[in-house]
């Protein structure tokens, strides 16, 4: 009770979002864009129009390259890799209360010998006279109000890459109930998880909740499980005159894979020592800021800033590569404490089509940074292109800078290991989006 007023009490942030539809908010919609809708015919045209409406076909191909360069490179240390996509999507729309909608996603990537097929949504979405809206089956879902860290994302396993030019994570199977109250400015959702849920005993129950007062959106988050830690999360947004703050809360109780603390040494077979923390309430804490900067008549720049306090992480690096052959090497959420800054710049001046990010991640508890510059262009509708380039530096051997120097171990590692710290990464890539302009993305 008292974790639950404690969330209460920090209550966070999310916008409500229609259920199983993305409106132009996630990254996605900005890689590969909308088209206008079509005005509403007369007659037969209007007719055929419908119809076509009622099933859809589309996808897009995402074609990328990207290189990492190491510290004192030669040229068999320069790794290569090209990471193409394919997604492919069938939308029905029967009537307006019924919506079936099945995505597959191919993976080629030619330095690599084998590929990969993926089902990325497979679901079915119905409602009770707008009142009530049900979808079953793989969606898309994502929790959470910061840009780089959502410790609240509770019902996707993988964590959001902070770094990544747009989301690549795939659905999860769910059922969700959403209850919207549009008068009152609330949303309620129940949710039922069944990813690795081979008995019913280990269905995942989830709730969330989510209201606006004034110009404040607030939320509040729980996912249970047999076996599985409690988590309650709380989320909270608003506006300070040009500046718009963001924050949210993950609790977690009953952790039920091990913490490390002690020294760890593969020459001296020294190994850390094992930490239950499956008693305590595990505290992760977001909190950020965005300021708008208007510089012309039509251009804004956006400033913002973020921090992120993760008590499952840990202040000392020489723990890394244990955590790594545990199983536990988690990008973005090893250190204690992160700091995130970044610089939005979407179509200055007459560059309209063209879109700048830079962004700047720090592990503050190893001291090690990457800074990144990402461009993109739309060239036409249908096609879009991105490059980027990111910088490692700070403390060698911390999470952004990580270097691994295991000396010859006789009978176990006869010649060692090393594996330099990355220095400079690059890549480039080209989107080509076909179907209607709708694309449905990431819901809540």
């Amino acid at each position: 009770m008292t974790a639950l007023l404690l969330l209460a009490a920090l209550a966070a942030p999310v916008r409500a979002q229609e259920d199983g539809e993305a409106d132009g908010s996630s990254r996605e919609d900005d890689l590969f864009g909308e088209s206008a809708p079509t005005a509403p015919g007369e007659g037969i045209s209007e007719a055929i129009r419908a119809a076509d409406q009622r099933l859809t076909v589309g996808g897009r191909l995402y074609l990328r390259g990207n290189a990492y360069v190491p510290e004192d490179p030669g040229l068999d240390e320069v790794a290569l890799d090209s990471p193409n996509l394919l997604d492919l999507y069938v939308d029905a729309r029967p009537n307006d209360q019924l919506r079936a909608f099945a995505q597959a996603r191919t993976t080629h990537d030619p330095t690599v010998p084998m590929g990969s097929v993926a089902l990325d949504q497979l679901w079915v979405n119905a409602s009770a006279g707008g009142r009530v809206f049900v979808t079953a089956g793989q969606q898309r879902i994502k929790w959470g109000a910061g840009r780089f860290w959502n410790p609240t994302d509770f019902l996707d396993p993988a964590r959001l890459d902070a770094l990544a030019f747009f989301d690549e994570r795939t659905g999860v199977p769910l059922l969700k109930v959403h209850v919207p109250f549009e008068k009152a400015g609330w949303n309620l959702y129940g949710l039922a998880g069944f990813d690795g849920a081979s008995t019913p005993d280990r269905i995942q129950g989830a709730f969330r909740a989510e209201w606006l007062v004034g110009l404040t959106e607030m939320a509040v988050s729980a996912a249970l499980r047999k076996g599985d830690p409690e988590r309650f999360g709380a989320q909270v947004s608003t506006g300070l005159g040009p500046i718009d703050l963001k924050g949210e809360v993950a609790l977690t109780h009953g952790l039920d894979t091990p913490g490390w603390t002690g020294r760890f040494d593969w020459t001296a077979f020294e190994w850390p020592t094992e930490v239950d923390r499956s008693g305590d309430w595990i505290p992760q804490v977001v909190a950020g800021a965005e300021w708008g900067v208007r510089y012309s008549d039509r251009d804004s720049l956006y400033l913002g800033v973020e921090y992120f306090y993760n008590d499952l992480g840990y202040d000392d690096p020489d723990l890394y590569a244990w955590l790594a052959y545990q199983n536990q090497f988690t990008p973005f959420y090893l250190g204690r404490h992160y700091g995130g800054a970044y610089v939005y710049l979407p179509a200055p001046g007459r560059a309209d089509d063209h879109t700048f990010v830079l962004s700047t991640l720090g592990n503050l508890s190893d001291r090690s940074f990457v800074s990144r510059l990402d461009w993109s262009a739309r060239l036409v509708t249908e096609l879009s292109v991105n490059a980027y380039t990111q910088v490692h530096y700070g403390e060698l051997g911390g999470e952004f800078r990580l270097e691994v120097d295991v000396p010859e171990i006789p009978e176990v590692l006869p010649d060692g290991l090393f594996i330099p710290a990355p220095l400079v990464d690059v890549g480039v890539g080209a989107a080509v989006r076909f179907g209607p302009p709708r694309w449905p993305g990431i819901s809540r």
